[in-house]
């Protein structure tokens, strides 16, 4: 009997197209190649050791698999849209922005490039360990060096401003708390959070693989740095500014930003989370203590999640018709929150942070559709316009779901809802959407001055972005078919901002890695998806049908959960085809002592229902088999999600993938 097979991006089959060529061969006028520098650019510490080319070794081996959701091949896709949405020009700085519904698609150059290179940088490490891609590993080198040349003397990392006129907005920005080019005058600038805190996530996986480079000094450097430029008063510390330049004296403000624009408290939280980081990889407990004192500042004095878990609104944040009323809480920055008060929990012990944050955590799902994990850009007490997903709090309440589960508070039906949804179908695995002659450009319509090719690339945009995640998804479509802004009066451009590229790829990495555990023989499958192992690969057939094979590489005993939807008492078990009676503990179906060789097959009856929802003031009518939907209705407008009737057939599919079993422990600290 043939195997049925089923390709994994069929996006890629676009190369001829042409969104494949370049202008010269479509003789495009609108034509326009990666940007120029425009001057040059001054590195903070120009004179840097050499870094050898980046090595992840392993195994590498050809398998068919069920065609079903594979972690590791998202990840060696996502490698592709991060390497490729860069600039060659600019030491492979990231288009933080992409319009793929332009005429032509085009994507570009803005502020927030600086803090999305550090998160660019640390998904990498991450992905290649999940795949085994070794595709444009000399982007990778470069942003080594750069990441290294803009360190500073001080420790902290600053991002050059000659030569690149875009990083610095024109005036003061309340999202960030930063300075305009109207009165910033130095030649080098740091972010306190985000970008910069993400570096230094990235200095512990380099220092972790490659312990005689430059990277633990680096760490630490950029650790004692943050040491000097918090307020500490008794068991809480803030930031004495968002931002800083070489020199700048550190003294306490008599009037705080923080106290008017508590988004800005809110974005501490980055720092905590990767201090925190920083002591699991490398051991460091005074970084935990500051840590600790941030996140008691942001959680038990600004109250950021507040007591009962409600995310505060902020002034500074949001747009739209109720804006001036301080109406709007920022998801991401509350998840984050959520984030950083579990990883100092960790550390510290400190329980109130982990009450709060499991507070958070529940009340953000009364403001959120769990069942396909929705997450809205914004909450709001009032109705302001349709939200969207924004993928970065997709991730980070993937990645709270998953941290949660192993501290003990069992969310996997969170995970496994939100991973095979909302998070699966954000990532771009295809663009057919964007010459099928469908595409209604009516509301979309891009400035001509996105044209200009200072800022601006259209070259194989659509091509580059394989692998990205969404910016501004609806819940049936990639590109927003609502108007999030309020008032039903803002054009549709953007489709991509990059920070939620490198937010997908957090996810991806959390629940691949943490999606099983080994402990003293045991090994415990926590979510039936595909997954190659040292111990065994797993092969799921769901949602084809209800079945998932185990394949043991060495002796272990076994354990594998069931997911919510599955009656314990309806699962069989067999080993090598003979039938296996097996115990059930809770959700888990002990399997017992298997022998390397064997084959585990578990199955369980599955079936499709339907359910129907209200998210962002809109209907929907959802058919989920499993916990995978497989249709939605309406359909998406632009690029629709959930186009799925091929899992709907009750026979499994098949495709040939390169599985890798990294030679390295994963990054079990991260």
């Amino acid at each position: 009997m043939r195997t049925a097979m089923l390709p994994l991006a069929l996006g890629f089959a676009l190369s001829a197209s042409q969104f494949g060529k370049s202008g010269a061969e479509t003789n495009d006028e609108r034509f326009l190649p990666d940007p120029q520098p425009l001057g040059v650019i001054e590195y903070i510490n120009p004179d840097i050791p050499a870094i050898e080319e980046p090595r992840y070794p392993g195994h590498t081996y050809d398998a068919v698999v069920p065609a079903t959701l594979d972690l590791a091949e998202r990840a060696r896709l996502a490698i592709h849209g991060l390497t490729s949405m860069t600039n060659p020009n600019i030491d492979y700085e990231q288009y933080f922005s992409v319009t793929h519904m332009g005429q032509p698609p085009v994507m570009g150059h803005n502020p927030s490039d600086m803090h999305g290179h550090a998160m660019f940088m640390e998904a990498m490490p991450l992905m290649r360990v999940m795949s085994g891609s070794t595709q444009n590993l000399h982007v990778e080198r470069r942003w080594m060096e750069v990441l290294l040349m803009m360190q500073g003397p001080d420790g902290l990392v600053y991002t050059p401003t000659t030569g690149r006129d875009w990083i610095m907005g024109p005036t003061m920005d309340v999202a960030s708390g930063s300075p305009g080019s109207d009165t910033f005058t130095e030649k080098h600038f740091c972010l306190l959070g985000f970008g910069t805190a993400h570096s230094l996530g990235v200095m512990c996986l380099y220092a972790r693989k490659y312990p005689d480079g430059p990277w633990a000094e680096a760490a630490r450097r950029l650790a004692r740095a943050y040491d000097k430029i918090f307020i500490t008063e008794g068991d809480r510390a803030y930031l004495f500014s968002t931002w800083m330049y070489p020199g700048r004296e550190i003294v306490k403000p008599e009037k705080h930003p923080f106290k008017e624009y508590t988004y800005l408290a809110g974005a501490q939280a980055w720092i905590p989370h990767y201090l925190a980081i920083y002591d699991r990889a490398l051991g460091d407990p005074m970084s935990s203590k500051l840590a600790e004192k941030i996140m008691n500042y942001n959680i038990f004095e600004i109250e950021y999640n507040e007591p009962d878990g409600r995310f505060k609104p902020s002034k500074g944040v949001g747009i739209g018709p109720l804006a001036k009323e301080n109406q709007y809480a920022h998801f991401h920055t509350h998840a984050m929150n959520i984030l950083a008060s579990l990883y100092v929990y960790l550390q510290t012990g400190n329980q109130p942070l982990l009450e709060r944050a499991i507070k958070a955590y529940e009340w953000s799902l009364g403001v959120s559709e769990p069942l396909v994990g929705f997450f809205p850009m914004c909450t709001y007490d009032k109705y302001i316009g349709a939200q969207t997903a924004e993928t970065c709090q997709v991730a980070d309440m993937i990645v709270a779901a998953v941290m949660l589960s192993k501290i003990g508070v069992d969310k996997w039906d969170d995970v496994d809802r939100w991973i095979r949804n909302q998070l699966a179908e954000n990532q771009l695995t295809q663009v057919c959407w964007l010459q099928d002659g469908h595409l209604d450009y009516s509301r979309s319509v891009v400035p001509e001055s996105y044209y200009d090719g200072k800022t601006y690339t259209t070259d194989r945009v659509a091509e580059r972005t394989l692998g990205a995640f969404a910016g501004f998804p609806a819940p049936n479509d990639w590109v927003s078919g609502e108007d999030w802004w309020g008032g039903n009066t803002h054009n549709i451009i953007s489709t991509i901002m990059n920070c939620c590229s490198a937010s997908g790829c957090r996810a991806l990495y959390a629940v691949w890695r943490d999606m099983i555990s080994h402990d003293e023989g045991m090994l415990r499958v926590h979510l039936l998806l595909n997954r190659a192992s040292k111990w065994a690969d797993i092969e799921s057939h769901v949602p084809f049908t209800g079945r998932v094979d185990v394949k043991v590489k060495r002796p272990l005993d076994l354990e594998i959960r069931l997911p919510e939807w599955v009656e314990p008492a309806r699962a069989a078990v067999e080993v090598d085809g003979k039938a296996r009676r097996a115990a059930i503990d809770g959700r888990y179906v002990q399997v017992g002592p298997v022998a390397a060789d064997q084959t585990v097959t578990m199955t369980f009856p599955i079936s499709e229902r339907t359910e129907k929802r209200n998210i962002e003031g809109h209907d929907y009518t959802f058919i989920i088999r499993g916990n995978d939907v497989v249709h939605v209705d309406p359909p998406g407008r632009y690029a629709p999600m959930y186009q799925r009737a091929h899992y709907r057939q009750g026979r499994t599919l098949y495709r040939k993938v390169s599985r890798f079993v990294s030679a390295e422990q994963p990054f079990d600290w991260w």
